[in-house]
């Protein structure tokens, strides 16, 4: 799959980058790519351990040519149904499926940047680090009235981004919770597709969790279908639903643990904005945007499971 990135309205050489910052561009366009192939095979951006040749391999992107017409860069890369054959996805979302086999890391890319700058509180594909690798992307820019252009040969809408589009991703990610550590009722379930990854079912919801290190697999099995507290790390969705929770410590309850715990849900990106609005009468910059989790396996493993 071809993509071209081109760069105008600045007083560079036509045709012509400058090699450091043709460097910076590198290394951001695949922390992005990595960021949103990992939020979608994981549910949380971040990755556990060492990486995966195999997903080093699927985020390949190639500099085939540099062209006039201020710069243009052609770049190369694979749709993920030839680097990532026989994955199956996320047993917690299935969903991707249907698309990311035709995706590839510059699809991912723009629409990372779409989904931030267009962003609806059911966004799925956004956490806090993928906002940082996004809001990272400005230092690209070199002058204000620059545009960088994205496009796909006309496969997929152009996308445009300028120097103050930033501004809108940064009070996004401002805006979204931070992890937090939480205790939880619930009852646990297990995920025929991966022996470390859990259901919990709670009054308020599902929960998807994830067993640390320190559990025996073998020995979890002891807890299905029993009402427990559980304790961990809860990573949550711009919308600010929790989306996984990293399991620490697993214990019977006593009613003191019912009473305090819960299935924590922090403050929608909106009700942020609408109480950050109050807080500062004299400034209006919210009004920008009004409108997964980490595993202890390696992402082989996981990939194996799900095969």
């Amino acid at each position: 799959m071809v993509y071209e990135i081109k760069l105008a309205g600045t007083d560079q050489n036509d045709g012509k980058i400058e090699l450091h910052r043709l460097v910076l561009l590198a290394q951001s366009i695949l922390e992005i790519a990595k960021g949103a192939l990992q939020i979608r095979l994981m549910g949380i951006s971040g990755e556990r351990g060492r990486p995966s040749e195999r997903i080093t391999h699927a985020l390949k992107i190639n500099l085939a040519d540099l062209k006039k017409g201020s710069t243009i860069l052609e770049l190369e890369c694979e749709p993920f149904k030839e680097t990532l054959e026989g994955l199956q996805g996320d047993a917690f979302r299935p969903e991707i499926l249907g698309d990311l086999p035709n995706q590839s890391p510059m699809t991912l890319v723009m629409e990372s940047f779409r989904e931030a700058l267009n962003f609806k509180e059911e966004s799925s594909h956004l956490d806090k680090a993928l906002l940082k690798k996004l809001k990272g992307f400005e230092r690209i820019f070199i002058s204000k009235d620059e545009l960088l252009t994205f496009a796909n040969r006309g496969s997929m809408p152009e996308l445009e981004l300028r120097k103050t589009d930033f501004r809108k991703i940064q009070v996004l990610e401002e805006s979204m919770p931070e992890p937090q550590e939480v205790i939880i009722n619930g009852i646990v379930e297990e995920l025929k597709y991966s022996k470390l990854r859990v259901t919990i079912n709670t009054r308020e919801g599902p929960v998807n969790g994830v067993l640390s290190d320190s559990f025996d697999p073998s020995e979890i099995s002891k807890y299905w279908g029993k009402d427990l507290t559980i304790s961990g790390t809860a990573y949550y969705q711009p919308s600010g639903k929790m989306s996984f929770l990293y399991i620490e410590r697993i214990f019977e309850p006593d009613e003191t643990d019912k009473y305090f715990s819960k299935a924590s849900k922090k403050e929608t990106v909106e009700q942020q904005i609408q109480r950050q609005q109050k807080q500062l009468k004299n400034s209006n910059h919210l009004n920008e945007i009004v409108g997964q989790w980490p595993g202890d396996e390696k992402i082989d493993e996981i990939i194996n499971a799900l095969d």
